[in-house]
């Protein structure tokens, strides 16, 4: 593709995915390509790409000989992302808090700001992307770039993830904003212990179903870091 039709499918795969996001198309909607293609006014093959982005991001699904929808994470998905950036996180605090810069902080709390002004579910967007922001300065503790390319893999369906959790289980503004000022509480401390069970908490907490869950993925990132004392 040339850059001209690279940024109209950057440009619609956008649009489609804040109307994902924002709630105006809803799990289980088609995506036609040709009505997409005619309301955007842009190729067919643009749209077939701009929906291979969606699929990619999580936001999308297509079913052979039916076509493409909007997809919801199954709960086995949503679990496995979930262990897989805690355990990316966990390992990120336990090497790396301890060195930890107060800019950090300040950077983690504008965040939890900017999360706090969102009105669900119009700005899930925006909410989106300060939790992305603000894991992304978690995830950069490490000092690895590989791990920050494993965690990008990871972190480019949490949009997903996180309408997932609005929808089921009626997530707000005010519960995302505990959840993430629970674990700069524990940040601050610069305890790699704390910081890295609020970390498998954050993503993974205990319940009375699952009583062991949180407590054999945090000795899992125990025995991660063991292993690799060192950012790899």
């Amino acid at each position: 593709m040339g850059k001209d039709q690279n940024r109209r499918v950057d440009e619609v795969s956008h649009s489609l995915e804040v109307e994902i996001l924002s709630g105006e198309l809803r799990p289980g909607d088609r995506l036609r390509v040709i009505p997409l293609a005619e309301r955007f006014d842009a190729s067919q093959s643009t749209i077939r790409e701009a929906l291979l982005t969606l699929e990619r991001h999580g936001l999308a699904q297509t079913t052979p000989r039916r076509g493409t929808f909007v997809a919801r994470l199954s709960e086995a998905e949503a679990v496995e992302l979930c262990r897989m950036r805690a355990l990316l996180e966990a390992y990120a605090v336990s090497v790396g808090i301890r060195a930890m810069p107060d800019a950090t902080l300040v950077t983690l709390r504008q965040q939890i700001q900017v999360m706090q002004a969102c009105a669900l579910p119009r700005q899930l967007p925006q909410l989106i992307q300060a939790d992305l922001a603000f894991h992304r300065c978690i995830a950069d503790l490490a000092g690895s770039e590989t791990l920050i390319q494993v965690w990008s893999t990871l972190s480019s369906r949490i949009g997903a993830l996180i309408m997932r959790s609005v929808e089921n289980n009626r997530l707000g503004t005010g519960d995302a904003v505990q959840y993430h000022s629970d674990v700069v509480e524990a940040l601050a401390t610069r305890d790699p212990a704390t910081c890295r069970t609020a970390i498998i908490l954050h993503y993974l907490p205990e319940t009375d179903a699952a009583p062991r869950t949180a407590a054999q993925l945090n000795d899992a990132a125990q025995a991660l870091v063991q292993a690799l004392p060192d950012p790899f």
